[in-house]
């Protein structure tokens, strides 16, 4: 199925949840924000949550600096 993350269209596989997305992306996700059809995602809700075809994620990652 397609669907649409950073604003990067890919195809991945049926029931495949917000979690498994990160993983397969190589995201960390300990300094990472994700978007759900802009809804921001609680990371305890990742798991649960399957993607459908056409959703659209932002993965918004922390940097530290000074």
């Amino acid at each position: 199925m397609r669907i649409s993350v950073n604003g990067r269209e890919l195809m991945v596989a049926d029931s495949l949840t917000i979690y498994d997305l990160v993983a397969k992306q190589g995201y960390n996700p300990e300094i990472i924000v994700v978007e759900y059809n802009k809804k921001i995602v609680n990371r305890q809700e990742w798991q649960t949550i399957l993607l459908q075809a056409e959703d659209c994620l932002e993965v918004v990652t922390f940097v530290g600096g000074g």
